[in-house]
């Protein structure tokens, strides 16, 4: 691979601006890099085809795949830039752009693979904006100053700071033999097109805070669209980690989408890692919807020799939200039940056991009750080799908001989100940072605004739900009638609530316990009420059946039956 850097000559009205590209063509000569010269001169009298032929002589020197330091801008204008800019792409190039002051045709930065600021103006014009491909290197701060005569004006810290370039964008493709490489997976279905960037959040989250290199594996279906791989690619390629991809056929997993509920069918992806990648001994899977504000590098030095897995315990079953399959496999003990939202796998000893997603399929076939399938399954199959690890590996975010909303700090922990979304009105900092984090991703453009208009929304839900609740509470004599089990969110709420002796609990087949607050009746019972009552739901009820069949027997959301997660806070596990 050859090294080019731009350079300007001629007569220019702007000499500090040839004074700067001087200086780091300089110090490129002294690095053995190619020389591109660039004149400067009226453009306008060139016609398309002579401007053409005069940047293919300037670029005659390009091979394919060389690397390209782009001084911008030329001081020949926005035209002759970008069409300078398309020209070296064409070769298959790396383009780093040099920039030594703000230009107004700002497209073309979002081209390139790399942009150097060379003072600290540009700098914060570039953090500020959001750009996604400024260059970054782990632990090293370079400081700038605007006046040229700082850190970076010395001829030994240009050098340095060009040849960390060079070094971070020409390192070998990562031997994923090699033991020093952490691998990572994650399953990604995209239909919206807008999942991908939890995943990209996730990946950036990792590379923020660990020195190791990491090679992310990325199991998805034909959802993906060129356009999210690319940006999936750009998160890990800018600091020299890696990215595979494996296209997952839809027929793969076509019989098992309907017990997928409300989940989405990329969960079921992890099921494919053992068989997909035959040539490493383990993996760290993540959910997509993960922070991770610690140095992964911990997690994987995590010894899984004698086990399968190695997960933490799942924090629902400590508010009586466990999962179905616990009725039914009554000699598991509810404190072993996982998350499998992070898993630290075995692939060598899982595949002594079979076929994971034969496995998994065979499972949740003979189980239909099964409300979270995958995790599940994993569960069941793997109960007695399954390692427990620290909590802080995984901590539920909906958990956390109203303990840690006035820290300065935040602890090092994942933190999974669970299905839920980062809340920009709480006071908790995990919320903030993934904010900031996924702001400084390549889909930094749409989700900046994206986020603040959904959680601007979700408040406007909230206040919308308690209007159309006045009505009903105002009546006289209305009951109040609770859909689910008694989790800690449903027994905040009925701290909110002047409870009677005729309230109570429904669910398609009651439970019954001496601890219960409320009694709990068939759901049958709703049919035998004549009075006026008011139903809150929590959502997941039944399977998450609970909406369906309240509509089925004739109530209506809104006004007879209110989702208690769309009413209470998220700091009590409220929707975000």
């Amino acid at each position: 691979m050859n090294v080019h850097i731009t350079n300007i000559y001629g007569f220019i009205q702007d000499q500090d601006l040839k004074k700067k590209q001087n200086l780091y063509a300089d110090a490129g000569h002294a690095l053995s890099f190619k020389e591109m010269g660039i004149f400067n001169f009226d453009v306008s009298t060139d016609t398309e085809s002579e401007l053409s032929k005069r940047l293919d002589g300037i670029i005659s020197s390009l091979q394919y795949n060389d690397l390209v330091f782009v001084q911008l801008p030329t001081g020949n204008g926005e035209h002759y830039d970008n069409l300078l800019i398309n020209k070296i792409r064409a070769y298959n190039t790396k383009i780093c752009v040099l920039l030594h002051e703000q230009i107004k045709y700002e497209y073309i930065l979002n081209t390139v693979d790399l942009i150097l600021p060379t003072n600290d103006e540009v700098y914060h014009y570039l953090m500020d904006n959001h750009f996604t491909n400024v260059f970054y290197k782990k632990n090293i701060h370079y400081e700038f100053d605007s006046n040229c005569s700082g850190f970076l004006s010395s001829d030994f810290y240009i050098k340095k700071y060009l040849i960390d370039v060079v070094d971070q964008l020409s390192q070998p493709v990562l031997d994923e033999l090699d033991e020093n490489v952490i691998h990572i997976g994650f399953g990604l279905h995209d239909k919206t097109g807008h999942y991908s960037v939890w995943v990209g959040t996730a990946m950036q989250s990792i590379i923020d805070h660990t020195d190791s290199r990491v090679c992310f594996h990325i199991l998805h279906d034909d959802t993906l669209s060129n356009e999210n791989k690319r940006k999936l690619r750009q998160v890990a390629n800018r600091v020299g980690d890696n990215v595979e991809f494996y296209l997952i056929s839809n027929e793969v997993l076509e019989n098992v989408k309907n017990q997928m509920s409300r989940y989405t069918i990329g969960a079921m992806f992890r099921c494919m890692l053992p068989e997909l990648l035959p040539h490493l001994e383990k993996i760290i899977y993540l959910d997509a919807d993960v922070y991770v504000n610690r140095d992964i590098q911990d997690l994987w030095d995590v010894d899984v020799n004698e086990c399968c897995l190695a997960a933490v315990k799942d924090e629902g079953t400590h508010d009586n939200s466990y999962s179905n399959i616990l009725n039914k496999y009554t000699d598991f003990p509810k404190e072993k039940y996982f998350n499998s939202g992070l898993l630290v796998m075995n692939l060598k000893n899982i595949k002594a056991k079979g076929n994971l997603m034969d496995m998994v399929i065979g499972f949740l076939d003979e189980n239909l009750e099964s409300n979270l399938p995958d995790q599940d399954a994993l569960n069941i199959l793997f109960k007695d080799s399954t390692k427990l690890i620290d909590t802080t590996w995984n901590r539920f975010v909906s958990y956390l908001r109203y303990e840690e909303k006035e820290k300065p700090v935040m602890n090092d922990y994942v933190y999974h989100f669970a299905a839920t979304f980062p809340v920009l009105y709480s006071e908790c900092k995990v919320d903030i940072e993934y904010y900031k984090t996924m702001c400084r991703t390549p889909w930094s453009d749409y989700e900046t605004g994206n986020q603040l208009l959904r959680s601007v929304e979700s408040l406007n839900d909230r206040i919308n739900q308690f209007e159309k609740m006045l009505p009903r509470l105002s009546e006289s004599g209305v009951k109040h009638i609770f859909y689910g089990h008694e989790t800690k969110l449903l027994k905040k709420l009925y701290e909110y609530i002047t409870l009677s002796e005729n309230d109570y609990r429904v669910l398609k087949i009651p439970d019954y316990s001496f601890e219960d607050i409320l009694p709990c009746k068939s759901l049958g019972a709703l049919k035998q009420e004549e009075g006026p009552i008011i139903i809150y739901v929590l959502c997941e009820s039944d399977n998450n059946t609970a909406i369906k069949n309240l509509e089925e027997l004739g109530f209506e959301n809104g006004k007879d039956f209110f989702v208690v997660q769309r009413i209470m806070s998220f700091y009590y596990g409220g929707f975000a």
